[in-house]
């Protein structure tokens, strides 16, 4: 060394005659530089472990990055929802003017595709533009986005085609979409009005507060998002400590031949930090590779602009500091037996025992942050009643925090004990040469080979607990009793905004489509005068006596007449409930027939009124007898108390005025995509006119979202698995070509020596498989039990999992094959 070691006596002494650049030089920071220039100047050799460093930082750091996003993502994505929540209608309805707009919902889907629809109607020369589009289209005229486009240029696609037969004039641009994959189109009319479901805008946007997201689901977002990061953490410390047994013996020399434990570690940092400085350039480049690709893809039904997606300042700050420090944190860990045993180092010798003390209180201290976040009170019970399935602190956001660091901790805990269990497992050899080669190779340094597959360990064990937690979580949604089958014929049914007085015209128009047996149709809505509550009045639903009968026995019926329901309301998809539970059909909250009870004469109007002015006022009629509902009758399920059942004459035609009519379709049997055809043909009608199947099973759309995106967040570090397992094997077998080279120039078969690396990878993927089952199925019992779920656990996916584990690890393992023939020539022999 031309300086004397920082650690010596002469070091820190006065040298009154040396140069003053000299004297203001760091030692601190020449041995690090000294530790960057070792890292850049070690040749070929050098060069090639710095590049699979930097994939492998690279690869962690871009999937950090793009988790850094989500908060603008989640941001942006308000944003355009906002300036499409167009159609919301204020207390105080502006007159028309220059500058407002008649706009109405025209909403439809296609073979699963939901595609945005609005029928829009300028009043004036100034009205405002929606965002995105140039300007308004002609009547019969529509603007289509670019993904509706694609839509309906696919041959296959003539229903479609059908359902939207207007000349296309324009295109919405990203300004007025919520992504590239959103399908939406914009129909120019001339025959709105408020009556007719339109609402009336000044403006497009209107802030709406969102849905408050269920307990359990904010709980199963923290855990899956700690799962997926999890992994990432690992294959950064791996990436990090590529090439470690050849830096540990350079600085093990260094050692003897007299630098002391600070200039060793400061040596380590700088070489370090290259790779991951090198990393995080690799990172941020993929990053803006795969940010330039989303705008082409369709992430778990998402679509997103590529401008919208941009990591948190914040965030990405944190990133580009923890990201280098881990590394160095990693590489100054490892170099314990560097700093302790040299020598053996550079013989190497066997490390010694691994201690099992540690390792253990990881897991141990996640349980206990468990066990904390069940003794905090929650939000909704803070006397702490008990745990329940109600008041459960867990589903709160403090209790959710503290258990997902929980299982962070036992996820670094399974991690940490693989090494510990290769090595138990690994002291004894025997059988074949490849399987005694392979086994000595581990008990000399089973540290790279368990960091290799540590990462597939901790992501089947999170994996594991996530499927136990979402099993649980989703029988509360999915796990509910489907509705039941209507005893009617009618099993679909078509609502026509503001068609309350053209009700009979329209279902005569939908029974003379192809397909169409037979309809009936009715208008229904809510009453309330200025001094009686809403559920103290009952609701009516107006139809003609043919169309009654089939909602309830009639003894008798003629124009003019009410009846009124008795019993209770029975709804398809909630089985039997009271009156007042009966949705809009009215009903009161102490089971009080409201329908029976309600005075002749009252002046009533309709309540919730969407047309025009004001709702006309009209005297309730007398009630001509009380009827038994025919149960299943009405696939919509709206029937019992507190419902009024009207013939025409029994009340003003006015009353009609601005209420929705209610068009119940029975569709003939073998007609091929009977869903599609119906509202194809309902939109040929009217474009605001939507089909629906209230006998289909729904789903809460949040836990779909949610599901969707663990499992593409699931696919995508599943992905960073398979391509880090790649690096780190070829990273290994670079290691080893010395040792390759010199069994394979003493006559040691090619076959033997490729069986002997198969078994470096199979023995800690099995230990490690084992150790995930175990633990996952651990942290899955303790996460159902804290968040009040039943135990439950499938099976079949659990062996899914460990198998789609298993096989990328021997697929990456085959795919390193060619470079591992490679290197058994006998010029890898050379050393530089």
């Amino acid at each position: 060394m031309n300086r004397p070691d920082t650690g010596s006596p002469s070091a820190s002494s006065p040298a009154t005659s040396a140069p003053a650049a000299d004297r203001v030089r760091s030692p601190f920071l020449d041995q690090l530089g000294l530790g960057v220039r070792l890292a850049l100047t070690n040749g070929r050799d050098g060069w090639g472990r710095l590049l699979l460093t930097a994939c492998g930082v690279g690869l962690g750091v871009a999937l950090l990055l793009f988790t850094a996003s989500f908060p603008g993502i989640v941001q942006h994505r308000n944003e355009r929802l906002y300036v499409q929540n167009d159609t919301f209608r204020d207390e105080d309805l502006p007159t028309p003017g220059d500058r407002t707009v008649l706009i109405a919902i025209a909403d439809t889907t296609f073979r699963g595709t939901a595609i945005r629809g609005r029928v829009v109607q300028p009043e004036g020369p100034d009205a405002a533009l929606p965002p995105g589009v140039a300007a308004y289209p002609p009547p019969g005229r529509m603007v289509v986005s670019p993904a509706l486009a694609e839509l309906l240029k696919d041959p296959a696609n003539q229903l479609l085609r059908d359902r939207l037969p207007y000349p296309v004039v324009g295109g919405i641009g990203p300004d007025g979409l919520l992504g590239p994959g959103q399908a939406g189109y914009l129909l120019g009319s001339d025959r709105l009005s408020l009556d007719a479901g339109a609402a009336r805008v000044t403006s497009y946007g209107h802030f709406s507060p969102p849905k408050p997201m269920d307990s359990r689901l904010i709980l199963l977002n923290a855990v899956g998002l700690t799962v997926m990061l999890a992994p990432v953490g690992v294959f950064l410390a791996a990436a990090a400590r590529f090439g470690g047994e050849r830096r540990d013996r350079r600085l093990a020399a260094l050692r003897l031949v007299g630098a002391d434990r600070r200039m060793t570690a400061r040596l380590a940092a700088g070489e370090s930090l290259v790779g991951a400085v090198l990393g995080l350039v690799a990172g941020a480049a993929l990053f803006l590779l795969g940010r330039r690709l989303t705008g082409h893809l369709r992430l778990a039904g998402f679509s997103f602009y590529p401008e919208d997606i941009a990591p948190h300042p914040a965030i990405a700050a944190a990133i580009a500091v923890v990201v280098p420090l881990l590394g160095v944190g990693v590489t100054l860990l490892a170099m314990r037996r560097v700093t302790v045993d040299p020598l053996g180092v550079v013989r190497r010798s066997g490390p010694g025992r691994r201690r099992i003390g540690w390792r253990l209180a990881l897991p141990l201290a996640g349980l206990a942050l468990t066990a904390l976040a069940l003794a905090l009170p929650t939000q909704y019970n803070p006397s702490g009643m008990g745990r329940t399935a109600v008041f459960n602190s867990v589903q709160d956001s403090r209790g959710s925090l503290l258990v997902a660091v929980g299982v962070l901790l036992m996820l670094v805990g399974v991690c940490t004990l693989l090494p510990w269990l290769v090595e138990a497992a690994t002291r004894r050899s025997g059988g074949g040469v490849s399987w005694q080669l392979a086994i000595r190779r581990l008990q000399l340094s089973s540290g790279p080979a368990s960091a290799a597959v540590s990462g597939v360990v901790v992501a089947v064990a999170g994996a594991i607990a996530l499927q136990a937690l979402f099993l649980g979580v989703s029988a509360s949604y999915e796990g509910r009793p489907g509705p039941r089958a209507a005893v009617g014929p009618y099993q679909q049914s078509v609502s026509f905004p503001g068609g309350g007085p053209q009700a009979d015209r329209l279902a005569d128009s939908l029974a003379r489509s192809p397909g169409v047996q037979a309809t009936a149709a009715y208008t229904e809505f809510a009453l309330e005068t200025p001094t009686a509550k809403l559920w103290e009045l009952p609701a009516v639903r107006i139809a003609d006596c043919a169309v009654l009968r089939s909602f309830a026995t009639l003894p008798d019926c003629k124009d003019g007449d009410a009846f009124a329901v008795q019993g209770r309301t029975t709804r398809p998809d909630a089985g039997t409930i009271a009156g007042a539970d009966a949705g809009t059909s009215g009903g009161t909250d102490t089971g009080k027939d409201a329908a029976a009870a309600a005075k002749p004469g009252t002046s009533v109007h309709a309540a919730f009124f969407r047309g025009d002015g004001e709702p006309p006022s009209w005297p309730l009629p007398a009630v001509t007898a009380t009827v038994e509902p025919v149960e299943g009758a009405d696939p919509n399920g709206r029937l019992g108390s507190g419902l009024l059942l009207l013939t025409p004459g029994a009340a003003p035609a006015a009353a009609l005025r601005g209420q929705p009519a209610t068009v119940l379709v029975a569709m003939a049997p073998g007609l091929p995509d009977p869903k599609e055809q119906l509202a194809t043909d309902v939109m040929a009608i009217d474009p605001q006119g939507l089909a629906g199947s209230p006998l289909d099973r729904t789903v809460d759309p949040t836990y779909l979202a949610v599901k969707r995106l663990l499992t593409a967040g699931s696919a995508v570090t599943l992905l960073l698995v398979a391509l880090s397992l790649l690096v780190g094997q070829l990273e290994r077998f670079r290691e080893q070509r010395r040792i390759l080279g010199v069994l394979n120039a003493v006559g040691t078969r090619r076959r033997i020596l490729g069986l002997s690396v198969l078994w470096q990878t199979l023995v800690p993927m099995a230990l490690g498989m084992l150790l995930a089952a175990v633990g996952g199925l651990l942290m899955g019992a303790v996460l159902q039990y804290a968040a009040g779920l039943p135990f439950a656990l499938d099976w079949g996916s659990m062996l899914a999992m460990s198998a789609i584990a298993a096989g990328a690890v021997l697929l990456t393992t085959a795919l390193g094959l060619p470079q591992l023939l490679r290197l058994m020539r006998p010029s890898e022999l050379r050393y530089e």
